[in-house]
């Protein structure tokens, strides 16, 4: 068996704590989503929403003993129809995986593929400011859509543990960007957090909203600038 290095000491620890301790009842609270008007902005369809409480006690408590988290946001622009299914126009998706690195005292976040962009944030306010503070993003040129069309915009929200086949890329990642200045191997014992995500008793939160329709000749526009075409709902 291998040796515990002091980090896998409390992780283990954290383990006995999540054995221990009764699994809530996954409440379907929405995590304070909202989903504000619909805008036309110097030519360009915008939607604004906010994640207002998305972390749970017993979540940020498991954050901060190192369980890796993975949040998702899918902003899908619709038109309605008659008679019909609706028709997904635009489909835009960002993901980030957050983990606490306890060497450095950060949460550090990686988002997107193509590269990936990393960061660090000191603690677990300044991640929710990060991550889930209300945000306004185009999601199409006004000119593409019918603009006599019905329209809506749906936001999901997905916060969920990350699978135990992700635990590689996170070491070396973290191993990567924050080496330890003594040398020794850093990153999660794959063996002690595997138990962590089964022990847990987190599933996926997720939430989804949708705006109010809207009909693209009837919006007024404004004189601000945003550009628009964004591959990803990635937060600034």
């Amino acid at each position: 068996m291998p040796t515990l290095r002091p980090w896998g000491r409390l992780l283990a620890a954290a383990l006995l704590l999540l054995v221990a301790a009764p699994i809530p009842a996954t409440a379907d609270d929405q995590m304070g989503l909202t989903v504000g008007p619909i805008e036309s902005i110097s030519g360009a369809i915008c939607v604004s929403y906010e994640v207002g409480e998305p972390l749970t006690p017993r979540l940020k408590e498991t954050l901060l003993q190192g369980m890796p988290a993975t949040v998702t946001f899918e902003v899908g622009l619709w038109k309605r129809r008659a008679l019909w299914f609706d028709k997904l126009v635009v489909a835009m998706r960002s993901e980030h995986k957050v983990v606490y690195d306890e060497w450095a005292k950060s949460f550090r976040i990686r988002s997107g593929q193509s590269p990936p962009r990393s960061r660090a944030v000191p603690d677990l306010d300044s991640l929710q400011a990060l991550l889930f503070e209300g945000r306004r993003i185009p999601v199409a040129a006004a000119a593409a859509l019918d603009s006599t069309g019905a329209y809506y915009v749906s936001v999901r929200v997905t916060i969920r543990p990350v699978a135990v086949e992700d635990l590689g890329e996170i070491e070396r990642w973290l191993a990567g960007e924050s080496p330890d200045p003594e040398g020794t191997q850093r990153g999660i014992p794959s063996y002690l957090l595997g138990l962590a995500v089964n022990l847990s008793g987190l599933g996926d939160r997720t939430a989804i909203k949708k705006s109010e329709r809207f009909v693209p000749a009837r919006l007024e526009g404004t004189r601000a600038s945003l550009g628009f075409g964004r591959q990803e709902v990635a937060p600034p």
